[in-house]
């Protein structure tokens, strides 16, 4: 192990004055910078014009600003499920019940 004056020395520079790190660099923002917009953002928008929107518009919807997403049935049922519980803008939105098809041998 070193010592602590060889410790020392190695830090410090020829003319005596110890090294100092760079400064760290630092991003700018772009003035003309928009906030980067959310799938919860447009499954909200989509609930609020319509509150009887189907998981294939809410499909649709998100697949119109995010073509790569794996958006399915299940995420758009569990941002529904979220919605109406009020976890995703605070309140409660009203959503009426998925009117399920009814199996043919039911009759």
């Amino acid at each position: 192990m070193k010592s602590k004056k060889e410790q020392k020395a190695k830090h410090e520079t020829k003319s005596g004055k110890k090294a100092t790190a760079a400064a760290p660099a630092v991003k700018s923002r772009k003035q003309d910078a928009k906030p980067k917009r959310t799938i919860k953002q447009v499954v909200i928008e989509t609930l609020a014009a319509k509150s009887t929107a189907t998981n294939g518009e809410m499909i649709a919807a998100v697949k119109a600003e995010f073509p790569k997403s794996a958006f399915k049935d299940s995420h758009a049922a569990w941002y529904r499920s979220q919605a109406r519980k009020g976890l995703l803008t605070g309140t409660p939105i009203v959503i009426p019940a998925m009117v399920r098809k009814q199996s043919k041998t039911a009759n």
